[in-house]
């Protein structure tokens, strides 16, 4: 018997809150499995795994010091790296009294949560529940593969700008999708103040969303004014001195440095042209070994649908998102091929696998929409109906079941993803290395804040950087961008080739730079004949290095 409108409707209304609630309970437990992953490695742990981690420690070490606004490594320098991350943990340590090293070590498993929860409620937001379900399953479990984490836009436990910054990008692509429909100031002042936040997090997906907004906003007006609408035309101006005005105030905790004090003058650009192995030309196969894959294949068609359908918001927002990571992708690429080959000097920002990251989640939404339309037609040409209800409903439960079959045989795998066990072995050998913890919890604790250390390179990086006290110089791929590199290496070769054989020129160069201390190995101590002239007092010595001082 033929159903009335009133029965199709609450059949329909009732097909789309069974979808939403499965997709919320599998939602939750998939982010469930990837947290208990993330926990088991990081639980433990008392030291981060690599330099990036010392480096936020030194800035977060500032705040705590006293001195927000200057580069802990290089004296009379001032802030140049993105400040929301080490500012949380500068807040969350003083409020706790857990030590740096710890919070960085086991906190991310926590916060970088943001990102898969951020991106569910995102592509539910642009789409609806079933691809949502199917792009977080992608980005949690089919993405990763082998790559580590800061590469790819997926759930990873450990605490890096790009990773928690993510999830701000979701949040503010969820803004963006009511904004788009709103020519109010205030709506566009908020957007402004949001972009700013997540610029201080970091520079990638602000430049991405940035861009999104700047297009929007432009083509509004230009629109409008063809039109002959000129209030229409007035009102998209206040929205964008507005959006502008707030997105430049709320940046000055770091504008007010890299554009006030060096002009966004990048005389050392090593840090900006590293290339994620696997985006260099020479390294093709590796990237084919990543990347030539089903799912890839089926995500970059999705992709391309995404491309189809005029006058749709969520569409108009994932074009601009992919084509804005694939252009800064392509140009920062070319900027460090034409300035390392050719000498050619184009403006730099970020290095260029920020933007793979991002077009790696919009593939993640690419693959969902081909599976959730597959198996949507599916269904309808099996069951011969068109009706929502049972459409619907069966095509949630078939996504379900194939997504808890894949989950309960990938899993282990995922749990033991080199993402996880090589990092984790990277802190663990870290934290064997107990002498050089104590030493950088000892200068940190008993050396004054502008002091000095003469140290050699791989030093000045573990041991000293998370100490938050000066050096000579560090490796120029962490250092100071807006800093020529090249004078504090030579002066650095400088004074420990000093320390070795008695030179003219030791004396200027030590008070040149207020060199105070000297931290060097034990295995060297030999190597080093000169030293009890300008180091001749022993301050603390730890397993396997020392630290002398001047005076």
């Amino acid at each position: 018997m033929k159903r009335s409108t009133l029965e199709l409707t609450r059949a329909r209304n009732s097909g789309w809150d069974r979808e939403s609630l499965i997709s919320i309970v599998l939602a939750v437990f998939l982010i469930t499995l990837a947290f208990a992953s993330g926990y088991r490695a990081t639980s433990d742990l008392t030291w981060g795994p690599y330099v990036d981690f010392d480096r936020d420690a030194s800035f977060a070490q500032s705040i705590l010091d006293g001195h927000y606004g200057e580069d802990p490594l290089y004296r009379d320098e001032v802030m140049w790296f993105t400040p929301l991350l080490f500012s949380m943990q500068a807040f969350i340590v003083k409020a706790t009294g857990v030590s740096i090293q710890v919070f960085q070590a086991q906190a991310g498993a926590f916060l970088n949560l943001l990102g898969p929860i951020a991106f569910f409620l995102m592509v539910w937001r642009l789409f609806n529940p079933s691809v949502a379900l199917v792009a977080l399953w992608a980005q949690l479990y089919l993405l990763p593969g082998q790559e580590p984490g800061w590469a790819i836009a997926t759930y990873s436990p450990w605490f890096l700008p790009m990773m928690f910054s993510q999830g701000l990008f979701y949040l503010m692509v969820i803004a963006l999708h009511r904004s788009f429909r709103s020519s109010s100031w205030l709506v566009w002042l908020g957007v402004g103040t949001g972009a700013g936040v997540l610029f201080l997090a970091h520079a990638a997906p602000a430049m991405i969303l940035v861009g999104t907004v700047a297009f929007h906003l432009i083509y509004a007006m230009v629109t409008a004014w063809r039109a002959g609408d000129r209030p229409a035309v007035l009102a998209h101006l206040k929205c964008s001195l507005a959006s502008g005005a707030a997105f430049i105030i709320i940046t000055l905790p770091l504008t007010w440095y890299v554009v006030g004090h060096y002009g966004l003058d990048q005389v050392n650009r090593i840090p900006t042209a590293f290339t994620y192995t696997p985006l260099s030309l020479r390294n093709w196969k590796l990237f084919l070994f990543h990347n030539a894959s089903l799912f890839n294949l089926i995500a970059v068609i999705g992709v391309v649908g995404l491309f189809r359908g005029k006058g749709q918001v969520s569409r108009v927002l994932m074009r601009s998102w992919i084509l804005l990571a694939l252009f800064f992708g392509f140009f920062g690429y070319m900027a460090v091929t034409l300035g390392v080959h050719y000498g050619i000097k184009l403006p730099t920002a970020v290095p260029t696998f920020h933007f793979y990251f991002y077009l790696k989640a919009a593939l993640a939404i690419g693959f969902a929409h081909i599976m959730v339309l597959t198996v949507e037609r599916g269904w309808r040409y099996l069951g011969g109906t068109h009706d929502l209800h049972r459409v619907t409903t069966r095509t949630t439960f078939t996504l379900g079941a194939l997504i808890l079959l894949q989950t309960a045989i990938g899993y282990p795998a995922y749990a033991n993803r080199s993402d996880l066990i090589l990092t984790r072995q990277q802190c663990l050998e870290r934290m064997a290395d107990t002498g050089a913890t104590d030493m950088c919890y000892f200068m940190r604790v008993q050396l004054p804040w502008e002091a000095v250390v003469l140290c050699d390179d791989e030093l000045s990086m573990w041991v000293l950087m998370a100490s938050a006290r000066k050096t000579v110089a560090t490796n120029a791929s962490m250092a100071n961008p807006y800093v020529l590199p090249a004078p504090r290496e030579l002066a650095r070769a400088g004074m420990l080739a000093g320390l070795k054989s008695p030179a003219p020129e030791m004396d200027s160069l030590l008070q040149a730079y207020d060199v105070s201390y000297l931290l060097i190995r034990t295995s060297e101590a030999e190597q080093f004949p000169e030293r009890g002239r300008w180091f001749p007092h022993l301050v603390h010595r730890s397993e396997g290095y020392l630290l002398y001082s001047r005076e």
